[in-house]
């Protein structure tokens, strides 16, 4: 997938090649620029390829059938003006839900997500997390078996964004959607069954989350002194403002051999930033810094 930038060309994904079957939960993770959102607007029809080929619930994106997709952009889809119950009444119609049915399929929503007293207030004087949680609501309420997420906590508090995830881990639970999310956070990828790194359109590491930090090793070893001149040829790579270096323990020869000569360290378990740092030579933070 390629997108014109003035006299060139910039490849927005380059020879992805994923498969994703039903009822898996998949974070997508990776830095601002790394493909994510580009992924996930193929995914739901909105772009089309410039090259490849893609298929979504066994169709091609020219036969695709929306009905069957829940989409949460990065912005509610919701109208400010209008109440919550309002808003989730005139979406469901326009998914073709019956005026008959859709008063109590609104209301079973809401309350599935706790938020079934909010139902007539307007959307404008909700919280952003409270918007957002309704936003989901919306996504889910005619039942698309396949769920996509386009860093839906951007903005969130660390409160707010807990009581997010916890609603779309119940989601998951019921064992009836597939959820594919996009994020820049290692806690909200750990939350899912499997992780796909993408940096520069690339996927670069494609596992479960714990299966994917025992990769890098047993321990993360840091070293944060800043006259500290790691040996050469052990693996030693700068992350942001540590040395770090892979290790089986406490007991690794690296570690006591420093222990020995006084060097300050940190010992860790690695996270899904250690693996993204070893695997794509970047810190994770800094690259999303950097968009």
């Amino acid at each position: 997938m390629e997108y014109k930038s003035g006299s060139n060309n910039r490849r927005a994904l380059d020879h992805l090649d994923l498969s994703i079957p039903s009822g898996e939960w998949v974070a997508l993770l990776g830095p601002n620029g790394s493909g994510k959102s580009t992924l996930l607007s193929i995914a739901s029809g909105r772009t089309i390829p410039t090259s490849g080929d893609c298929q979504v619930m066994g169709r091609q994106l020219v036969d695709l059938q929306r009905q069957l997709i829940g989409v949460v952009f990065q912005t509610t889809a919701l109208d400010p003006r209008l109440t919550v119950m309002e808003n989730l009444i005139d979406l469901g119609r326009l998914q073709g839900i019956g005026r008959h049915e859709i008063h109590d399929l609104v209301k079973q929503a809401l309350g599935d997500g706790g938020l079934l007293e909010r139902a007539d207030d307007r959307v404008s004087t909700l919280s952003g997390g409270l918007a957002r949680r309704v936003d989901l609501v919306r996504a889910m309420l005619h039942g698309p078996p396949l769920l996509l997420l386009d860093e839906p906590t951007t903005g969130l508090d660390p409160i707010a964004r807990e009581q997010y995830m916890e609603h779309l881990s119940r989601i998951h639970l019921r064992g009836r959607t597939t959820i594919i999310m996009s994020t820049h956070l290692v806690q909200e990828a750990e939350r899912a069954g499997r992780v796909i790194m993408l940096n520069e359109g690339k996927c670069i590491a494609d596992d479960a989350p714990s299966d994917l930090c025992e990769m890098i090793g047993r321990r993360i070893l840091k070293v944060y002194q800043a006259d500290f001149d790691p040996p050469e040829g052990e693996g030693w790579r700068r992350v942001d403002n540590a040395w770090t270096l892979p290790v089986i323990g406490h007991a690794d020869p690296v570690v006591e051999d420093l222990l020995e000569q006084g060097v300050e360290l940190a010992l860790m378990k690695p996270t899904l930033s250690d693996v993204f740092s070893r695997v794509s030579g970047v810190g994770l933070s800094k690259a999303v810094t950097a968009g």
